[in-house]
Protein backbone atom coordinates (compact mmCIF):
# COMPACT_ATOMS: atom_id res chain seq x y z
CA UNK A 1 0.00 0.00 0.00
CA UNK A 2 1.09 3.59 -0.56
CA UNK A 3 1.62 5.57 2.65
CA UNK A 4 1.68 9.27 3.50
CA UNK A 5 4.53 9.74 5.97
CA UNK A 6 4.99 12.89 8.05
CA UNK A 7 8.56 13.41 9.26
CA UNK A 8 8.09 15.68 12.28
CA UNK A 9 11.71 16.82 12.65
CA UNK A 10 13.99 15.79 9.76
CA UNK A 11 17.70 15.89 10.53
CA UNK A 12 20.45 15.31 8.02
CA UNK A 13 20.26 15.13 4.21
CA UNK A 14 16.72 15.07 2.82
CA UNK A 15 17.70 12.35 0.35
CA UNK A 16 17.79 9.92 3.29
CA UNK A 17 14.04 9.57 2.80
CA UNK A 18 14.42 8.62 -0.87
CA UNK A 19 14.02 4.95 0.05
CA UNK A 20 10.42 5.71 1.04
CA UNK A 21 9.73 7.66 -2.15
CA UNK A 22 11.19 4.90 -4.31
CA UNK A 23 8.80 2.46 -2.66
CA UNK A 24 5.88 4.66 -3.73
CA UNK A 25 5.27 6.48 -0.45
CA UNK A 26 4.69 10.20 -0.05
CA UNK A 27 7.06 11.99 2.31
CA UNK A 28 6.05 15.24 4.04
CA UNK A 29 8.87 17.04 5.84
CA UNK A 30 8.20 19.03 9.00
CA UNK A 31 10.42 21.60 10.70
CA UNK A 32 14.09 20.58 10.41
CA UNK A 33 15.49 19.56 13.78
CA UNK A 34 18.67 21.55 13.29
CA UNK A 35 16.92 24.88 12.73
CA UNK A 36 18.26 27.40 15.31
CA UNK A 37 15.75 27.96 18.16
CA UNK A 38 13.34 25.51 16.50
CA UNK A 39 10.03 25.64 18.44
CA UNK A 40 8.32 22.32 19.09
CA UNK A 41 4.98 21.83 17.33
CA UNK A 42 1.98 22.76 19.41
CA UNK A 43 -0.79 20.15 19.62
CA UNK A 44 -3.02 22.14 17.25
CA UNK A 45 -0.21 22.42 14.69
CA UNK A 46 0.44 18.68 14.78
CA UNK A 47 -3.25 17.97 14.39
CA UNK A 48 -3.33 20.11 11.26
CA UNK A 49 -0.09 18.64 9.85
CA UNK A 50 -1.00 14.98 10.43
CA UNK A 51 -4.71 14.96 9.67
CA UNK A 52 -4.32 12.94 6.45
CA UNK A 53 -1.19 10.87 7.11
CA UNK A 54 -0.69 7.15 7.64
CA UNK A 55 2.60 7.33 9.53
CA UNK A 56 4.17 9.85 11.92
CA UNK A 57 7.94 9.63 12.31
CA UNK A 58 8.16 11.51 15.60
CA UNK A 59 10.96 13.43 17.32
CA UNK A 60 12.11 13.68 20.93
CA UNK A 61 10.70 17.20 21.20
CA UNK A 62 7.00 16.80 20.43
CA UNK A 63 4.29 14.95 22.32
CA UNK A 64 2.14 12.78 20.07
CA UNK A 65 -1.05 13.01 22.06
CA UNK A 66 -4.33 11.17 21.95
CA UNK A 67 -5.90 14.29 20.42
CA UNK A 68 -3.41 14.18 17.52
CA UNK A 69 -4.16 10.52 16.87
CA UNK A 70 -7.92 10.90 17.15
CA UNK A 71 -7.80 13.66 14.52
CA UNK A 72 -5.96 11.41 12.05
CA UNK A 73 -8.39 8.73 10.78
CA UNK A 74 -5.81 7.23 8.40
CA UNK A 75 -3.06 6.94 11.01
CA UNK A 76 -1.58 3.44 11.28
CA UNK A 77 1.83 3.91 12.89
CA UNK A 78 3.71 6.32 15.14
CA UNK A 79 7.42 5.52 15.20
CA UNK A 80 10.54 7.09 16.69
CA UNK A 81 14.14 6.78 15.39
CA UNK A 82 15.46 6.01 18.89
CA UNK A 83 14.39 3.91 21.91
CA UNK A 84 12.18 6.04 24.18
CA UNK A 85 8.45 6.30 23.42
CA UNK A 86 7.53 8.39 26.47
CA UNK A 87 6.47 11.33 24.28
CA UNK A 88 3.79 9.14 22.66
CA UNK A 89 0.45 8.41 24.33
CA UNK A 90 0.75 4.65 23.88
CA UNK A 91 -2.54 3.92 25.66
CA UNK A 92 -4.41 6.26 23.31
CA UNK A 93 -2.68 4.64 20.33
CA UNK A 94 -3.76 1.20 21.49
CA UNK A 95 -7.35 2.40 21.93
CA UNK A 96 -7.28 3.76 18.36
CA UNK A 97 -5.63 0.66 16.89
CA UNK A 98 -2.50 2.65 15.99
CA UNK A 99 0.84 0.85 16.20
CA UNK A 100 3.70 2.44 18.14
CA UNK A 101 7.26 1.37 17.35
CA UNK A 102 10.78 2.38 18.34
CA UNK A 103 14.24 1.79 16.87
CA UNK A 104 16.50 0.06 19.41
CA UNK A 105 19.70 -0.23 17.40
CA UNK A 106 22.91 -1.46 19.04
CA UNK A 107 24.45 1.91 18.12
CA UNK A 108 21.79 3.55 20.29
CA UNK A 109 22.24 1.73 23.57
CA UNK A 110 25.99 1.11 23.20
CA UNK A 111 26.51 4.84 22.67
CA UNK A 112 24.62 5.66 25.86
CA UNK A 113 26.64 3.05 27.78
CA UNK A 114 29.93 4.50 26.54
CA UNK A 115 28.85 8.05 27.35
CA UNK A 116 27.72 7.01 30.82
CA UNK A 117 31.11 5.58 31.71
CA UNK A 118 32.80 8.67 30.30
CA UNK A 119 30.69 10.85 32.59
CA UNK A 120 31.46 8.66 35.61
CA UNK A 121 35.19 9.01 35.04
CA UNK A 122 34.95 12.75 34.33
CA UNK A 123 33.17 13.28 37.66
CA UNK A 124 35.50 11.12 39.74
CA UNK A 125 38.64 12.63 38.20
CA UNK A 126 37.23 16.17 38.84
CA UNK A 127 37.98 17.18 35.28
CA UNK A 128 35.74 20.26 35.26
CA UNK A 129 37.17 21.54 38.54
CA UNK A 130 40.76 21.19 37.40
CA UNK A 131 40.13 22.58 33.93
CA UNK A 132 38.56 25.65 35.54
CA UNK A 133 41.71 26.13 37.65
CA UNK A 134 43.95 26.02 34.60
CA UNK A 135 41.74 28.46 32.69
CA UNK A 136 41.96 30.86 35.65
CA UNK A 137 45.75 30.73 35.36
CA UNK A 138 46.13 28.48 38.41
CA UNK A 139 47.79 25.09 38.78
CA UNK A 140 47.28 21.79 40.60
CA UNK A 141 47.01 21.53 44.37
CA UNK A 142 46.91 18.41 46.52
CA UNK A 143 43.25 19.01 47.37
CA UNK A 144 42.31 19.10 43.66
CA UNK A 145 43.03 15.44 43.09
CA UNK A 146 40.32 13.12 41.84
CA UNK A 147 39.63 9.50 42.73
CA UNK A 148 39.66 5.97 41.32
CA UNK A 149 36.72 4.26 39.70
CA UNK A 150 38.71 1.10 40.53
CA UNK A 151 37.47 -0.44 43.77
CA UNK A 152 34.24 1.55 43.85
CA UNK A 153 30.64 0.35 43.98
CA UNK A 154 28.62 1.30 40.90
CA UNK A 155 24.85 1.15 41.29
CA UNK A 156 22.76 0.79 38.14
CA UNK A 157 19.11 1.81 38.43
CA UNK A 158 17.77 -0.32 35.58
CA UNK A 159 19.47 -3.32 34.00
CA UNK A 160 17.86 -3.34 30.57
CA UNK A 161 19.61 -2.71 27.25
CA UNK A 162 21.63 0.31 28.38
CA UNK A 163 22.23 -0.73 31.98
CA UNK A 164 23.43 -4.19 30.98
CA UNK A 165 25.84 -2.69 28.44
CA UNK A 166 27.23 -0.37 31.10
CA UNK A 167 27.73 -3.42 33.33
CA UNK A 168 29.45 -5.40 30.56
CA UNK A 169 31.88 -2.54 29.93
CA UNK A 170 32.70 -2.11 33.62
CA UNK A 171 33.47 -5.77 34.35
CA UNK A 172 37.17 -5.22 33.62
CA UNK A 173 37.38 -2.06 35.74
CA UNK A 174 37.54 -3.97 39.05
CA UNK A 175 34.40 -2.39 40.46
CA UNK A 176 31.57 -3.86 42.49
CA UNK A 177 28.42 -3.80 40.39
CA UNK A 178 24.96 -3.68 41.96
CA UNK A 179 21.62 -2.95 40.33
CA UNK A 180 17.94 -2.58 41.06
CA UNK A 181 15.43 -3.76 38.46
CA UNK A 182 12.21 -5.63 39.31
CA UNK A 183 12.00 -7.02 35.77
CA UNK A 184 15.41 -8.73 35.73
CA UNK A 185 16.01 -12.06 37.47
CA UNK A 186 19.04 -12.81 39.63
CA UNK A 187 20.51 -15.31 37.14
CA UNK A 188 20.65 -12.74 34.35
CA UNK A 189 22.21 -10.21 36.71
CA UNK A 190 24.82 -12.72 37.92
CA UNK A 191 25.75 -13.49 34.32
CA UNK A 192 26.62 -9.80 33.96
CA UNK A 193 28.60 -9.76 37.21
CA UNK A 194 25.88 -7.76 38.96
CA UNK A 195 24.18 -8.31 42.32
CA UNK A 196 20.54 -7.27 42.55
CA UNK A 197 19.54 -5.11 45.53
CA UNK A 198 16.62 -2.91 46.50
CA UNK A 199 16.76 0.80 45.65
CA UNK A 200 17.40 2.04 49.24
CA UNK A 201 20.42 -0.25 49.57
CA UNK A 202 21.72 0.77 46.15
CA UNK A 203 21.54 4.48 47.00
CA UNK A 204 23.30 3.95 50.33
CA UNK A 205 26.07 1.63 49.14
CA UNK A 206 27.00 3.10 45.75
CA UNK A 207 29.87 5.46 45.00
CA UNK A 208 28.33 6.05 41.58
CA UNK A 209 24.57 5.89 40.95
CA UNK A 210 23.64 5.70 37.27
CA UNK A 211 20.07 5.88 35.96
CA UNK A 212 19.01 3.60 33.08
CA UNK A 213 15.22 3.28 33.23
CA UNK A 214 12.52 4.15 30.73
CA UNK A 215 10.07 6.83 31.79
CA UNK A 216 6.88 5.27 33.13
CA UNK A 217 4.45 6.08 35.93
CA UNK A 218 6.57 3.73 38.05
CA UNK A 219 9.89 5.50 37.39
CA UNK A 220 8.75 9.13 37.30
CA UNK A 221 10.53 11.01 40.15
CA UNK A 222 11.88 7.75 41.56
CA UNK A 223 15.05 9.61 42.62
CA UNK A 224 13.95 12.38 44.97
CA UNK A 225 15.14 13.97 48.20
CA UNK A 226 14.73 10.80 50.27
CA UNK A 227 16.82 8.74 47.85
CA UNK A 228 19.51 11.42 47.40
CA UNK A 229 19.90 11.83 51.16
CA UNK A 230 20.69 8.11 51.37
CA UNK A 231 23.76 8.60 49.15
CA UNK A 232 27.28 8.99 50.50
CA UNK A 233 28.53 12.60 50.54
CA UNK A 234 31.40 11.40 48.32
CA UNK A 235 29.08 9.74 45.77
CA UNK A 236 28.07 11.00 42.34
CA UNK A 237 24.90 10.70 40.26
CA UNK A 238 24.67 10.18 36.47
CA UNK A 239 21.42 10.52 34.53
CA UNK A 240 21.53 9.65 30.83
CA UNK A 241 17.94 8.34 30.89
CA UNK A 242 15.07 10.84 31.23
CA UNK A 243 14.86 14.09 33.13
CA UNK A 244 11.60 13.15 34.82
CA UNK A 245 13.25 10.16 36.55
CA UNK A 246 14.99 12.42 39.06
CA UNK A 247 13.64 15.43 40.95
CA UNK A 248 15.72 18.25 39.44
CA UNK A 249 15.12 20.59 42.38
CA UNK A 250 16.24 17.90 44.81
CA UNK A 251 19.37 17.19 42.71
CA UNK A 252 20.24 20.89 42.77
CA UNK A 253 19.80 21.02 46.55
CA UNK A 254 21.84 17.84 47.00
CA UNK A 255 24.76 19.47 45.18
CA UNK A 256 24.38 22.95 46.65
CA UNK A 257 24.11 21.61 50.22
CA UNK A 258 26.75 18.87 49.90
CA UNK A 259 24.57 15.78 50.23
CA UNK A 260 26.48 14.36 47.22
CA UNK A 261 29.79 15.24 45.57
CA UNK A 262 28.79 15.64 41.94
CA UNK A 263 26.38 14.83 39.14
CA UNK A 264 26.16 14.59 35.37
CA UNK A 265 22.76 15.18 33.75
CA UNK A 266 22.02 14.69 30.04
CA UNK A 267 18.20 14.69 30.07
CA UNK A 268 15.82 17.25 31.51
CA UNK A 269 12.13 17.70 32.27
CA UNK A 270 11.97 20.72 29.96
CA UNK A 271 14.20 20.75 26.89
CA UNK A 272 15.99 22.97 26.06
CA UNK A 273 16.90 23.50 29.70
CA UNK A 274 15.07 26.55 30.99
CA UNK A 275 16.93 29.60 32.27
CA UNK A 276 14.98 29.25 35.54
CA UNK A 277 16.00 25.62 36.13
CA UNK A 278 17.31 25.03 39.67
CA UNK A 279 20.15 23.05 38.10
CA UNK A 280 21.58 26.33 36.81
CA UNK A 281 22.17 27.45 40.41
CA UNK A 282 24.75 24.71 40.98
CA UNK A 283 28.51 25.33 40.87
CA UNK A 284 29.43 24.16 37.33
CA UNK A 285 32.51 22.42 38.71
CA UNK A 286 30.18 19.99 40.51
CA UNK A 287 27.62 19.44 37.76
CA UNK A 288 28.06 18.38 34.15
CA UNK A 289 25.12 19.48 31.98
CA UNK A 290 24.87 18.21 28.39
CA UNK A 291 21.99 18.95 25.97
CA UNK A 292 20.54 15.42 25.70
CA UNK A 293 23.14 14.54 23.10
CA UNK A 294 26.07 13.10 25.04
CA UNK A 295 25.56 9.72 23.35
CA UNK A 296 24.73 11.05 19.90
CA UNK A 297 26.87 10.41 16.85
CA UNK A 298 26.26 10.72 13.15
CA UNK A 299 26.74 6.98 12.70
CA UNK A 300 24.18 6.31 15.41
CA UNK A 301 21.69 8.76 13.92
CA UNK A 302 21.93 7.08 10.52
CA UNK A 303 21.54 3.60 12.01
CA UNK A 304 18.50 4.64 14.06
CA UNK A 305 16.84 6.32 11.08
CA UNK A 306 17.49 3.33 8.83
CA UNK A 307 15.79 0.98 11.29
CA UNK A 308 12.79 3.34 11.55
CA UNK A 309 12.50 3.62 7.75
CA UNK A 310 12.84 -0.15 7.34
CA UNK A 311 9.86 -0.59 9.67
CA UNK A 312 7.80 1.95 7.69
CA UNK A 313 8.65 0.06 4.51
CA UNK A 314 7.54 -3.17 6.19
CA UNK A 315 4.19 -1.57 7.05
CA UNK A 316 3.81 -0.57 3.40
CA UNK A 317 4.29 -4.22 2.45
CA UNK A 318 1.54 -5.23 4.83
CA UNK A 319 3.92 -6.52 7.50
CA UNK A 320 4.04 -5.67 11.20
CA UNK A 321 7.01 -3.44 12.09
CA UNK A 322 9.75 -5.31 13.92
CA UNK A 323 9.79 -3.24 17.12
CA UNK A 324 6.18 -2.54 18.03
CA UNK A 325 5.71 -1.33 21.59
CA UNK A 326 2.54 -2.34 23.46
CA UNK A 327 1.44 -1.25 26.88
Amino acid sequence: MSLRVFIVAPSGPVDEFETLRKAGHEVILGRPLDTPARPPYADAELIEATRDVDVILASHLEMISGAVMRAAPRLKLVIVPFIGVDKIDVAAASARGVLVANSPTPENFIAVAEATIGLMVTLLKRVKHNEARVRRGEWARRQDRGDFLFGKTVGLVGLGRVGSHVARRLVGWDVRLIATDPYVDADKARALGVALVELPALMAESDVVSLHVSLTDETRLMIGEKELRRMKPTAVLVNTARGEVNDEEAVARALNEGWIAGAAIDAFVHEPLEASSPLRTVDPELLILTPHNVAHSEAGRRANLKLALDQILALGRGETPAHVVHR
